[in-house]
């Protein structure tokens, strides 16, 4: 005789305005400008108040710098193109906040490094799980580690799949949109929108609709060749005066903002029947949208306060940035270190020593108490001091200031600051400078 068993079980589960509000806090303020623009067009509801001066303007006139260096701020021109390096190290970033377990965020850590410049992964599986070691189902659950990272599509086989993983990371996508990516895209492409009706059973309205679902994707979310130019708007500039106070100026000027349509509200309490119902539902998706911003404004404020206090002396014009965790930040303002990460992801400030990206602000602890970038400004003193040195008369001066560091990771240190042997520099090599 069988026994029937009542279990209460809990489980946390993401409420829909959480799921939106995460979705906006990875995007820049160019992805956030696009994506809003789209919804006002979708959502009668939801009222586009545009910004009082061009994005574009702004970005323009930043020459973009990254991880050092110095820029002019007077200085007109085209941004210099984001590197390839740095989407990988925020995807590599993803995956170690991920919570996959360590086999496969090491495999996954394989597979980001052989996609192709569009961001796909293309060598089978059977062929990687030869190449690695592993067996297929560790395999798959690599690459579903990495389609689990964003932007949305990255790791996809094929670009049907890229799409359809798209269309996974939206709230409520209509069920012909999957059937149209997975079977008919041929069909969209050559605009046979009669034909698919018929296969499909929809309606050519119900088809069309779907189709510009589709068309709002993205086949290649990312672009991982050298040379792509990805104009930089930054959240946030930081200005030092000369008593040394800094303030933290929001550019608010240059995006827009997004506020519920009164006249809509007003004409939706005259409705009755399926009308109001489809007014009441795109009043909420507008409110869930509009707090979803607020909410990435204000995340983005409180990480703008931490990073400015705990990096002080950088903006104050010492080389010099100070160890800082995205733990420890996420603890202080009182939410997950993915929700952090998220606000770091993409985003940047502009200083008058140039244009960073947030998280090059966010430098792990090394030996002594000092970050990853005071130990390479000390090697760079070391080298320019003594030409001479080697590698491991450079980790013993710099054990003499406290550092306990290997030869090997001196030398990987050198090398990633453009710095030739002690053998090369005493043959006459040049040593470069800060601003190189």
């Amino acid at each position: 005789m069988s026994e029937t068993r009542l279990e209460a079980v809990q489980s946390q589960r993401l409420s829909q305005d959480m799921q939106t509000a995460l979705h906006l806090m990875s995007m820049d303020l160019l992805e956030l400008n696009d994506y809003m623009l789209k919804a006002v067009q979708e959502n009668p509801a939801l009222e586009y108040v545009p910004p009082v001066k061009s994005p574009m303007d702004f970005a323009m006139k930043v020459r973009t710098r990254f991880h050092g260096g110095n820029a002019d701020p007077s200085e007109d021109g085209p941004a210099e193109p984001a590197s390839p390096v740095m989407m990988l190290d925020d995807l590599e970033q993803q995956l170690r906040l991920s919570g996959f377990d360590a086999k496969t965020v090491h495999l996954a850590k394989k597979m980001l490094h052989q996609l192709n410049s569009r961001g796909y992964y293309v060598q089978p599986l059977e062929e990687f799980a030869a190449e690695f070691g592993c067996s297929m189902d560790e395999a798959r659950q690599a690459i579903s580690a990495v389609q689990s990272l964003e932007p949305a599509g990255i790791g996809a086989r094929s670009v049907e799949e890229c799409l359809k993983l798209q269309l996974e990371a939206r709230e409520q996508v209509d069920p012909l949109c999957y059937d149209l990516v997975q079977v008919h895209l041929m069909e969209i492409a050559k605009g046979n929108y009669r034909q698919i009706a018929r296969e499909t059973g929809a309606s050519i309205k119900h088809v069309r609709e779907c189709v510009e679902v589709i068309r709002s994707l993205n086949p290649a979310p990312v672009s991982l060749s050298e040379g792509t130019v990805q104009y930089i708007m930054p959240e946030f500039s930081v200005e030092a005066d000369s008593g040394g106070s800094l303030s933290i100026i929001f550019h608010n000027d240059y995006y827009p903002s997004y506020r519920l349509d009164e006249n809509f509200k007003r004409l939706s309490a005259t409705l009755s029947g399926e009308e109001q119902e489809y007014a009441r539902k795109m009043i909420q998706s507008s409110t869930r949208l509009i707090r979803s911003v607020e909410l990435r404004q204000r995340t983005i404020e409180k990480v703008a306060q931490i990073i400015v206090r705990e990096q002080r002396p950088f903006f104050l014009g010492q080389y010099s940035l100070m160890p800082l965790r995205i733990a420890d930040t996420a603890e202080e303002i009182g939410v997950h270190e993915t929700t952090v990460y998220r606000a770091v992801q993409n985003k940047y400030l502009y200083c008058a020593r140039g244009t960073f990206s947030l998280h090059h602000f966010f430098q792990r602890e090394l030996s002594g108490g000092a970050s990853a970038a005071r130990v390479k400004e000390l090697i760079r003193e070391i080298c320019q001091s003594d030409g001479r040195m080697s590698d491991q008369k450079i980790a013993d001066e710099l054990a003499r200031r406290g550092i306990k560091m290997a030869r090997r990771t001196v030398a990987k240190y050198r090398l990633q600051m453009n710095i030739a042997s002690g053998f090369e520099r005493d043959s006459g090599g040049r040593l470069p400078s800060l601003d190189e």
